[in-house]
């Protein structure tokens, strides 16, 4: 069959009910801008029977009316749903690969965004990293090159992963200030216009309230906040004003030990004010963010960045001078009109500043965005960039420590890089979900973690500040609920 990935598609596709899931996303791997439209004509007819008895188990994959592959098995005692589940997901993604000359993703059957998890789930039950490698190979088709990886950043993080008894005392506090200069075109996290009604104002008193609520509703419970981190949005628009109260509050409520990790994401260069970066420092931040995304101008013009490369660079001597000793600088690979060139030239400009931490994103589809909202978004589903970053990164001594996965530009990752000593813990615990994060303020998450299994309960805020202002109430009582419950 010619490969027909680069078009779009109609796809029918048809699975015997109770075993689809899985199998759209593996089909939307192949074939990134089909539509997936059921049982009804289309360009591509994909057809999964699976017939199960109580010894065997037959699996039958039809393509364009021809059958393609089957499968027969004897079912052991061991041989659950999920098993089944994830050996049909396995099929189809063989047969696509084998029918398109395609392989679009070095992760293969994993499509979910912790992939780190998987391996601390293995590492949990006492398996060897050789293994584990084995079987993410095997299993799930993931390439040795993601394979090393995988298990490379989980026993680079896992140190920092708490205890369940530690996880029943400590606990994560995110702050999200839903506010912006300016909206740059990829984004789809909570970002404001300074203009936008509700303003910043109304929503700052808001979230006083919610900190002041549930702060104190927390006290009794016995749990120590180890991190917090303040994201957005741009937390650099507050007023120096409203940092005094927030990092009063903060103070009050929260920061009752030395051993806070204490991160402000500062984010947008021409945001970075003497005056309140002093302030942030003065109260115990000790980490802050500095993102240029790129430091191509041309690029920065393109994607609705205010700012200039060398606002970069004025920032991150300004950050140096008040005494910020751990800075991390994100950089995005995939952005329109950028090549492996334009990357590497901007990862070049940003080892040259030194910051501790480097985070590499992938572009990620992200349906909120200003590109995707007006209908102009560029095709980044094709885009299979190549550089030696990574050497360069490893030469200058940094390692890579997190990593979680999007939908993304050619099916990639975001990794977290740093040098030796300075690895974030909020990013490696909110990532493999490790420790309860309590979440306040616009388009925030609380991840409720239990100890004994590792499982999570999600309760999320919502993103406009009207809507959140109006759910004050609820949003406190629903998480002292949890937290009661967990305790």
């Amino acid at each position: 069959m010619n490969n027909p990935s680069d078009r779009p598609l109609a796809i029918a596709l048809s699975v015997t009910p109770g075993f689809d899931a899985g199998v759209h996303e593996i089909v939307r791997l192949f074939f990134p801008r089909c539509r997936i439209i059921g049982d009804l004509p289309g360009d591509l007819k994909l057809e999964v029977k699976v017939e199960k008895t109580a010894h065997d188990l037959k699996v039958s994959i039809e393509l364009g009316g021809l059958l393609q592959a089957v499968t027969r098995e004897r079912i052991s005692s061991d041989h659950d749903q999920i098993d089944i589940k994830r050996q049909i997901i396995r099929l189809v993604y063989s047969l696509l690969r084998e029918t398109t000359a395609e392989n679009p993703s070095p992760y293969g059957i994993l499509t979910g965004v912790r992939p780190v998890k998987l391996v601390h789930r293995y590492l949990d039950r006492g398996w060897t990293v050789s293994g584990i490698r084995r079987e993410l190979e095997d299993k799930f088709l993931v390439s040795p090159e993601k394979s090393l990886l995988l298990t490379e950043v989980a026993s680079r993080n896992r140190p920092y992963l708490l205890s369940p008894g530690e996880a029943r005392k400590r606990i994560g506090v995110y702050i999200g200030i839903p506010y912006c200069p300016s909206r740059c075109h990829y984004c789809s996290f909570p970002g404001y216009p300074l203009d936008h009604r509700p303003g910043l104002p109304e929503f700052f008193n808001g979230l006083l309230y919610e900190l002041t609520r549930l702060g104190e509703a927390m006290a009794g419970l016995g749990r120590m906040v180890d991190m917090i981190y303040i994201g957005g949005g741009t937390p650099t628009v507050l007023s120096r004003e409203q940092w005094d109260k927030l990092l009063d509050a903060l103070h009050h409520l929260f920061l009752k030990s030395d051993d806070v990790e204490f991160t402000v994401e500062a984010g947008r260069p021409d945001t970075l004010v003497p005056e309140i970066l002093q302030r942030l420092a003065a109260a115990g931040v000790n980490r802050i963010c500095v993102n240029p995304q790129t430091m191509n101008q041309a690029t920065l013009d393109r994607i609705g960045r205010n700012h200039t490369v060398g606002m970069i660079a004025d920032a991150m001597e300004l950050v140096r001078k008040i005494g910020f000793a751990h800075v991390n600088m994100d950089l995005i690979i995939g952005l329109p009109g950028e090549g492996p060139s334009d990357v590497s030239r901007s990862l070049d400009e940003v080892l040259r500043l030194r910051p501790e931490g480097i985070t590499l994103h992938h572009l990620a589809h992200k349906r909120g965005s200003i590109w995707q909202m007006q209908g102009d978004a560029p095709d980044w589903s094709q885009v299979r960039l190549s550089g030696n970053w990574w050497e360069l990164l490893a030469a200058s001594g940094y390692l890579p420590y997190y990593l979680y996965r999007q939908k993304m530009a050619g099916n990639q990752e975001n990794i977290g890089f740093a040098l030796p000593g300075t690895f974030s813990r909020y990013n490696i615990r909110v990532i493999e979900e490790r420790e309860t994060i309590i979440g306040f303020g616009g388009g925030a998450a609380s991840k409720f973690v239990n100890p004994d299994d590792w499982t999570l309960t999600t309760l999320h805020h919502p993103k406009d500040p009207a809507t959140y202002l109006s759910s004050l109430e609820r949003l406190v009582k629903a998480r002292v609920d949890k937290l009661q419950a967990l305790s």
